[in-house]
């Protein structure tokens, strides 16, 4: 079907038809009619193997929700819910929205009315369409236990990023029980990615501007969920479908990712083209990552996504970078240099470093970074690629 021409289905929610609703669908042949009901109990089941792309709600006047209407965005997530009434109370409306119901319309029904609502439909349709099949690459950043650095570099090479190369990028924190990018840069938002997930059913490109934070002229920040229910309330579902959208609307997608190992940290593993683990160069520091390691090159089919770097990395410690490489057979990435004075700066400036310490040499390593994981993650033809290839299924160990 082409992508103009969309495909609706009739509920008369008090009961009743009404052939002027039908007479006003009839003068638009962009429009195919799948069907029309009374029953608003049975309305969704009876449409499981073919959704409409929108399901027009007649309400006449009616001042509450009921039940079902406010199931119904859940009930049918791929199909846009219309409601049209005589009712505009601000309750109604509210409620209605609350339940992800983006579009109301006035009673009579009018053709130009009509016409409006599903010209926006169509265009969120093409929003979540791929442009010419490209792709954004998800970078994740973590660590394998707390304090190991990845909310500073998160931040900062998403800066970094956004300042070397063309395009839009996107920070997300999925940081836990802790989220602290806002803290880092000094940003207190209203909006947060549980609110993506309670909107999930109707989640769309407009939808996710709203929520994203901008943060500079190219980089959109989503925080993370600070509420513990909120967090635990996260499902990986979901997470798939606000990937895709980000994958559709960004360049690059950097997530910073804490260390719990449970199913959110191995499905965000997953998902990456790339996974800068973070570690130190310690006796216990390479004995976790030593444990850890064989699970990760099971969570990715291509080992080399698993990138290590060394943090806080200094020349003169007793273990050096070929002592990683002889107890992992896998060498390190990259290293990022010990600057506590310039981490400090930015850290209590709540800026990244390149405004609180542009010429230390943190930022000239976190710069270097950013460059060479452009040159190792590819195009976006090559990631487009990679997100077509089957994932690997995870287990929890």
């Amino acid at each position: 079907m082409h992508l103009d021409q969309l495909t609706i289905s009739i509920l008369f929610g008090t009961g009743v038809q009404r052939p002027e609703i039908g007479a006003v669908l009839d003068q638009l042949p962009q429009l195919k009619l799948l069907g029309q009901t009374t029953d608003p109990e049975s309305f969704a089941g009876q449409l499981r193997e073919v959704s409409p792309d929108v399901v027009l709600v007649e309400m006449n006047g009616e001042s509450q929700v009921p039940e079902w209407l406010a199931n119904l965005p859940q009930e049918m997530p791929q199909t846009q819910v219309l409601v049209c009434s005589y009712s505009r109370e601000p309750d109604f409306l509210i409620r209605a929205m609350q339940v992800g119901i983006r579009e109301f319309l006035p009673l009579p029904l009018t053709q130009g009315d009509l016409e409006g609502a599903l010209s926006r439909v169509r265009l969120a349709r093409k929003q979540l369409m791929p442009v010419d099949n490209r792709q954004g690459r998800i970078i994740v950043v973590t660590g394998h236990k707390g304090g190991a650095g990845s909310t500073t570099v998160a931040v900062n090479l998403a800066q970094a990023l956004a300042e070397s190369t063309p395009g839009r990028l996107a920070l997300i924190d999925l940081g836990r029980p802790f989220p602290d990018v806002g803290t880092f840069l000094d940003q207190e938002s209203k909006y947060s990615i549980a609110d993506l997930i309670q909107n999930i059913a109707t989640l769309d490109k407009s939808f996710m501007q709203r929520i994203m934070q901008p943060y500079g002229a190219r980089l959109s920040i989503l925080h993370g969920a600070a509420d513990f229910k909120d967090q635990d309330s996260i499902e990986l579902e979901s997470l798939e479908r606000i990937f895709a959208l980000l994958r559709n609307m960004y360049d690059f997608i950097v997530i910073d990712l804490s260390h719990w190992l449970d199913e959110l940290f191995l499905k965000v593993m997953t998902e990456a083209d790339m996974v800068l683990m973070l570690t130190g160069l310690t006796v216990p520091d390479l004995r976790n990552l030593k444990k850890l390691w064989p699970y990760t090159m099971e969570w990715h089919q291509d080992k080399r996504k698993i990138k290590i770097v060394v943090n806080r990395y200094d020349s003169s410690c007793d273990l050096q970078l070929g002592d990683l490489g002889n107890i992992l057979q896998h060498p390190a990435f990259a290293t990022l240099p010990s600057d506590y004075q310039a981490m400090m700066q930015s850290l209590n400036q709540g800026t990244p470093l390149m405004g609180a310490a542009p010429r230390s040499k943190l930022w000239r390593g976190i710069k270097e970074l950013a460059s060479r994981v452009v040159e190792e993650i590819g195009d976006g033809e090559q990631a487009a690629a990679s997100a077509a290839t089957p994932r690997k299924k995870f287990w929890l160990f």
